[in-house]
C-alpha cells in the first residue's frame, strides 16, 4: 500500500467534515453544484468516517482533496472553492453539532443589520421574541439550517426577495407556523431550511413590510 492510500484510510473528524461542507456550499454558489447535489453530498460528509470518503465527494470540483491537508505545515490557512479562507471554527455556528443559539426568555431576541450568519442557527423561544433578519447581510451560505425550540414565544425570520425558506420539517404542536416566502430560492440565492418543534409558539416568515422598509431609509 503506498502512502496516499494509506493516509487516505485515516479516521477524520468535526473539524474536516465541516471543512468539506464549507466547500460544497462554496460550489453550490459558484453554480457548480445544484441544491439536490449540495444536499446529499453534505449529508454524506456529515456521515464520512475517512479521508478517502470525503475526497470523493469533492473529486470533480477544482479543489484540492481533502487528504492533502494532511501534509499541510503547521499555521497554514484553508480554503474554500473559491479561495476564501475558511471561517474560524471557534466561533459558535459553523459546526453541524456546535449551533449559534438565540434564546428569548422574557426579553426580546433580534439579529438585524449587517451580521455574519453562520450555516447552523437554533433558536429556543420560550416566552418573548426571536427575529432573524436576513435583510442586511452581505455574505451568507448557500443553505442556512434553522432549528427552532419553541415553547409559547415567538420566531419571525425575515429575508430579502430572492430567497427562499422551507418550512416542511417544522412540528407544529399546538404552535402555528405561516410562511410568506417562496420555498425554492431564486438562482444563485440562498435558501433557509427550518426544522424542529414549535410546542405553543408561533413562526412567522416574510419578506421586508412596510416598517422593514421605513427603518432601512432611515438607516440609509
Amino acid at each position: 500500500m503506498d502512502g496516499d492510500s494509506a493516509a487516505r484510510k485515516i479516521r477524520i473528524g468535526h473539524a474536516e467534515r465541516e471543512d468539506v461542507i464549507e466547500t460544497l456550499r462554496v460550489a453550490a454558489g459558484d453554480g457548480r453544484l445544484t441544491v439536490e447535489e449540495l444536499t446529499e453530498r453534505m449529508e454524506k460528509a456529515a456521515d464520512a468516517k475517512t479521508y478517502a470518503d470525503l475526497d470523493l465527494l469533492v473529486e470533480d470540483l477544482p479543489v484540492p482533496p481533502p487528504s492533502s491537508a494532511l501534509g499541510r505545515a503547521p499555521g497554514t490557512v484553508a480554503r474554500t472553492a473559491s479561495g476564501a479562507v475558511v471561517p474560524s471554527r471557534d466561533a459558535p455556528g459553523w459546526e453541524l453539532g456546535r449551533p449559534l443559539v438565540l434564546r428569548a426568555g422574557w426579553e426580546d431576541e433580534r439579529r438585524r443589520g449587517r451580521w455574519e450568519v453562520p450555516p447552523f442557527i437554533r433558536v429556543e423561544s420560550t416566552g418573548a421574541t426571536v427575529e432573524l433578519s436576513f435583510l442586511e447581510v452581505e455574505t451568507a451560505p448557500e443553505i442556512i439550517s434553522v432549528d427552532v425550540a419553541g415553547a409559547m414565544g415567538t420566531c419571525l425570520i425575515v429575508v430579502p426577495d430572492g430567497w427562499g425558506v422551507d418550512i416542511d420539517d417544522v412540528r407544529g404542536s399546538w404552535g402555528t407556523r405561516k410562511s410568506h416566502v417562496d420555498q425554492v430560492p431564486q438562482p444563485g440565492l440562498p435558501l433557509v431550511r427550518v426544522s424542529g418543534s414549535l410546542g405553543m409558539s408561533t413562526l412567522t416568515v416574510r419578506y421586508a413590510n412596510w416598517f422593514d422598509k421605513r427603518r432601512l431609509e432611515k438607516r440609509s
